[in-house]
Protein backbone atom coordinates (compact mmCIF):
# COMPACT_ATOMS: atom_id res chain seq x y z
CA UNK A 1 0.00 0.00 0.00
CA UNK A 2 1.32 3.32 -0.74
CA UNK A 3 0.81 6.99 0.78
CA UNK A 4 -0.31 9.50 -1.17
CA UNK A 5 1.67 11.86 -2.77
CA UNK A 6 2.27 15.49 -0.84
CA UNK A 7 3.74 18.18 -2.31
CA UNK A 8 6.68 19.98 -0.14
CA UNK A 9 7.01 23.59 -0.93
CA UNK A 10 10.76 24.73 1.21
CA UNK A 11 11.71 27.99 1.56
CA UNK A 12 15.69 28.11 1.66
CA UNK A 13 18.69 30.29 2.29
CA UNK A 14 22.15 29.95 0.82
CA UNK A 15 25.43 31.85 0.55
CA UNK A 16 26.26 31.06 -3.23
CA UNK A 17 29.81 31.02 -3.14
CA UNK A 18 29.94 27.91 -1.64
CA UNK A 19 27.91 25.92 -4.47
CA UNK A 20 28.38 25.89 -8.09
CA UNK A 21 25.19 27.27 -9.21
CA UNK A 22 21.54 25.92 -7.94
CA UNK A 23 20.56 23.49 -10.77
CA UNK A 24 22.64 19.80 -10.07
CA UNK A 25 25.96 18.76 -11.56
CA UNK A 26 27.54 15.63 -11.04
CA UNK A 27 30.67 15.52 -8.30
CA UNK A 28 30.65 19.23 -7.15
CA UNK A 29 28.30 20.69 -5.04
CA UNK A 30 25.53 22.54 -6.00
CA UNK A 31 22.20 23.63 -4.23
CA UNK A 32 19.54 21.12 -5.77
CA UNK A 33 22.51 18.81 -5.19
CA UNK A 34 23.00 18.74 -1.57
CA UNK A 35 18.58 19.49 -1.07
CA UNK A 36 18.30 16.11 -3.09
CA UNK A 37 21.02 14.15 -1.04
CA UNK A 38 19.88 15.81 2.23
CA UNK A 39 16.03 14.91 1.51
CA UNK A 40 16.93 11.58 0.55
CA UNK A 41 18.58 10.55 3.42
CA UNK A 42 15.63 11.98 5.99
CA UNK A 43 12.72 10.18 3.60
CA UNK A 44 14.89 7.35 2.36
CA UNK A 45 13.22 8.59 -1.72
CA UNK A 46 14.92 9.73 -3.94
CA UNK A 47 13.07 13.15 -5.47
CA UNK A 48 13.94 16.18 -7.77
CA UNK A 49 13.88 19.24 -6.03
CA UNK A 50 12.47 22.15 -8.45
CA UNK A 51 13.86 25.51 -7.90
CA UNK A 52 11.89 28.75 -8.55
CA UNK A 53 15.57 29.93 -10.45
CA UNK A 54 18.42 28.43 -11.30
CA UNK A 55 20.96 30.56 -9.74
CA UNK A 56 24.49 30.88 -11.14
CA UNK A 57 28.04 29.89 -9.63
CA UNK A 58 28.44 32.82 -6.73
CA UNK A 59 25.00 34.12 -6.42
CA UNK A 60 22.87 34.15 -3.02
CA UNK A 61 18.98 33.44 -2.05
CA UNK A 62 18.00 34.93 0.66
CA UNK A 63 14.46 33.29 -0.32
CA UNK A 64 15.04 30.53 -3.02
CA UNK A 65 11.55 27.83 -3.09
CA UNK A 66 12.23 24.43 -3.72
CA UNK A 67 9.69 21.63 -4.71
CA UNK A 68 9.69 18.22 -3.73
CA UNK A 69 7.57 15.18 -4.14
CA UNK A 70 7.28 12.63 -1.68
CA UNK A 71 4.97 9.84 -0.13
CA UNK A 72 6.89 9.79 2.82
CA UNK A 73 4.29 10.64 6.26
CA UNK A 74 7.23 12.79 8.13
CA UNK A 75 5.41 16.13 9.22
CA UNK A 76 6.87 18.97 7.59
CA UNK A 77 8.35 20.31 10.82
CA UNK A 78 10.61 17.45 11.63
CA UNK A 79 11.64 17.62 7.78
CA UNK A 80 12.93 21.13 8.54
CA UNK A 81 14.91 19.47 11.26
CA UNK A 82 16.28 16.78 9.70
CA UNK A 83 17.10 17.84 6.58
CA UNK A 84 19.12 21.03 8.07
CA UNK A 85 21.17 18.85 10.18
CA UNK A 86 22.50 17.22 6.80
CA UNK A 87 22.74 19.94 4.73
CA UNK A 88 26.21 22.05 4.87
CA UNK A 89 26.19 25.53 6.70
CA UNK A 90 25.78 27.85 3.79
CA UNK A 91 22.12 26.46 3.12
CA UNK A 92 19.47 26.37 5.13
CA UNK A 93 15.53 25.73 4.76
CA UNK A 94 13.44 28.44 6.53
CA UNK A 95 10.33 27.52 6.66
CA UNK A 96 7.97 24.20 4.63
CA UNK A 97 4.59 23.56 3.50
CA UNK A 98 2.39 21.39 2.12
CA UNK A 99 1.12 22.98 -1.83
CA UNK A 100 -1.36 21.96 -4.19
CA UNK A 101 -0.11 19.01 -7.19
CA UNK A 102 -0.43 22.42 -9.54
CA UNK A 103 1.40 24.34 -7.55
CA UNK A 104 5.68 24.82 -9.66
CA UNK A 105 7.87 27.21 -8.15
CA UNK A 106 8.34 28.79 -11.51
CA UNK A 107 5.63 28.64 -13.65
CA UNK A 108 3.36 29.60 -10.73
CA UNK A 109 5.28 32.66 -9.82
CA UNK A 110 3.97 36.35 -10.42
CA UNK A 111 7.23 37.95 -9.85
CA UNK A 112 10.49 37.89 -8.85
CA UNK A 113 12.77 40.41 -6.39
CA UNK A 114 16.49 40.60 -7.21
CA UNK A 115 18.70 42.70 -5.22
CA UNK A 116 22.47 43.91 -6.11
CA UNK A 117 25.42 45.74 -3.38
CA UNK A 118 27.94 47.81 -4.33
CA UNK A 119 30.21 48.50 -1.31
CA UNK A 120 32.39 51.26 -1.56
CA UNK A 121 35.49 50.72 -0.47
CA UNK A 122 39.41 51.91 -0.26
CA UNK A 123 40.98 49.04 -1.03
CA UNK A 124 39.03 45.69 -2.02
CA UNK A 125 39.34 43.00 0.44
CA UNK A 126 39.20 39.53 0.02
CA UNK A 127 36.69 38.82 2.72
CA UNK A 128 33.96 41.37 0.60
CA UNK A 129 34.64 39.61 -3.02
CA UNK A 130 32.00 37.01 -2.05
CA UNK A 131 29.12 39.39 -1.37
CA UNK A 132 29.63 42.68 -3.05
CA UNK A 133 30.67 44.04 -5.62
CA UNK A 134 33.61 46.16 -4.44
CA UNK A 135 33.80 49.65 -5.69
CA UNK A 136 37.00 51.88 -5.26
CA UNK A 137 35.82 55.43 -6.62
CA UNK A 138 32.06 56.36 -5.94
CA UNK A 139 29.61 56.26 -8.67
CA UNK A 140 27.01 59.08 -9.10
CA UNK A 141 24.07 57.65 -7.01
CA UNK A 142 21.39 59.98 -8.60
CA UNK A 143 22.64 59.49 -12.10
CA UNK A 144 22.45 55.51 -11.28
CA UNK A 145 18.79 55.78 -9.61
CA UNK A 146 17.54 57.89 -12.43
CA UNK A 147 18.64 55.55 -14.95
CA UNK A 148 17.14 52.55 -13.02
CA UNK A 149 13.69 53.88 -13.79
CA UNK A 150 14.57 53.52 -17.43
CA UNK A 151 14.79 50.07 -17.06
CA UNK A 152 10.49 50.09 -15.37
CA UNK A 153 8.54 48.79 -18.35
CA UNK A 154 7.99 46.20 -20.88
CA UNK A 155 11.09 46.22 -22.73
CA UNK A 156 13.13 43.76 -25.14
CA UNK A 157 16.40 43.16 -23.08
CA UNK A 158 17.98 41.42 -25.66
CA UNK A 159 20.94 43.17 -25.20
CA UNK A 160 20.80 42.33 -21.15
CA UNK A 161 20.99 38.79 -22.08
CA UNK A 162 23.59 36.05 -22.02
CA UNK A 163 21.92 34.17 -25.27
CA UNK A 164 19.13 36.05 -26.13
CA UNK A 165 18.81 33.76 -29.03
CA UNK A 166 17.61 30.86 -26.50
CA UNK A 167 14.39 32.43 -25.69
CA UNK A 168 11.15 32.82 -27.77
CA UNK A 169 10.81 36.15 -26.69
CA UNK A 170 13.82 38.49 -25.08
CA UNK A 171 10.57 41.00 -24.02
CA UNK A 172 9.89 40.91 -20.16
CA UNK A 173 8.35 43.74 -17.96
CA UNK A 174 9.81 45.04 -14.70
CA UNK A 175 8.02 46.63 -12.29
CA UNK A 176 9.46 48.29 -9.94
CA UNK A 177 13.47 49.55 -9.56
CA UNK A 178 15.51 51.93 -6.89
CA UNK A 179 18.92 52.56 -6.25
CA UNK A 180 19.71 53.82 -2.74
CA UNK A 181 23.11 54.64 -1.14
CA UNK A 182 23.40 53.64 3.06
CA UNK A 183 26.79 55.05 4.15
CA UNK A 184 29.28 52.06 2.24
CA UNK A 185 26.77 50.49 0.74
CA UNK A 186 24.68 50.72 -2.61
CA UNK A 187 21.78 48.73 -3.16
CA UNK A 188 19.62 48.13 -6.38
CA UNK A 189 16.99 46.34 -6.22
CA UNK A 190 14.24 45.26 -9.21
CA UNK A 191 11.45 43.61 -9.14
CA UNK A 192 9.91 42.40 -12.21
CA UNK A 193 7.27 39.59 -13.71
CA UNK A 194 10.37 37.24 -15.24
CA UNK A 195 14.05 37.63 -16.06
CA UNK A 196 16.38 35.70 -18.24
CA UNK A 197 19.98 34.70 -17.85
CA UNK A 198 22.57 37.27 -16.85
CA UNK A 199 19.71 39.83 -17.01
CA UNK A 200 20.05 41.48 -13.52
CA UNK A 201 23.71 41.07 -13.74
CA UNK A 202 23.96 43.56 -16.79
CA UNK A 203 21.34 45.81 -15.58
CA UNK A 204 23.66 46.18 -12.36
CA UNK A 205 26.62 46.42 -14.86
CA UNK A 206 24.72 49.33 -16.79
CA UNK A 207 24.14 51.34 -13.69
CA UNK A 208 27.69 51.33 -12.33
CA UNK A 209 28.88 52.40 -16.13
CA UNK A 210 26.09 55.22 -15.76
CA UNK A 211 27.50 55.88 -12.44
CA UNK A 212 30.98 56.03 -13.13
CA UNK A 213 30.93 58.58 -16.07
CA UNK A 214 31.51 55.85 -18.46
CA UNK A 215 28.27 55.76 -20.22
CA UNK A 216 24.79 57.68 -20.26
CA UNK A 217 21.67 56.80 -19.03
CA UNK A 218 20.27 57.71 -22.25
CA UNK A 219 22.07 54.66 -24.01
CA UNK A 220 19.73 51.98 -22.08
CA UNK A 221 17.53 53.31 -24.45
CA UNK A 222 19.07 52.41 -27.11
CA UNK A 223 19.85 49.35 -25.94
CA UNK A 224 16.39 48.51 -26.08
CA UNK A 225 16.88 48.91 -30.47
CA UNK A 226 20.10 48.20 -31.45
CA UNK A 227 20.42 45.24 -29.17
CA UNK A 228 24.17 45.92 -28.47
CA UNK A 229 25.40 43.48 -26.20
CA UNK A 230 28.92 44.03 -26.42
CA UNK A 231 28.27 48.05 -24.85
CA UNK A 232 28.08 46.27 -21.24
CA UNK A 233 31.07 44.16 -21.71
CA UNK A 234 31.15 41.73 -19.03
CA UNK A 235 28.12 41.61 -16.74
CA UNK A 236 28.23 42.08 -12.66
CA UNK A 237 30.22 39.83 -10.26
CA UNK A 238 27.72 37.30 -9.22
CA UNK A 239 28.74 37.80 -5.61
CA UNK A 240 26.82 40.77 -5.05
CA UNK A 241 23.67 39.20 -6.77
CA UNK A 242 20.63 37.99 -4.05
CA UNK A 243 17.45 36.09 -4.68
CA UNK A 244 15.22 38.13 -2.29
CA UNK A 245 12.24 36.84 -2.78
CA UNK A 246 9.13 35.23 -5.29
CA UNK A 247 5.78 36.17 -5.18
CA UNK A 248 3.29 34.12 -5.84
Amino acid sequence: MTNTPRYIKLLVTYDGSAFFGYQYQPHIPTVQGELERAFKLITGEKSRGVGAGRTDTGVHAVEQVVLFRTECPIPVEKLIIGMNSALPGALRICRAEEVEESFHPCFSARGKHYRYLYRLVDTRSPFLERFFWQLEQTPDVAKMHEAAGLLVGEHDFAAFAKSPHQYESTVRTVLETSVVRTDELITFDVIGTGFMHNMVRNMAKALQLIGSGQMRSEEILELYRNQNRRRLGAPAPPGGLYLMKVMY
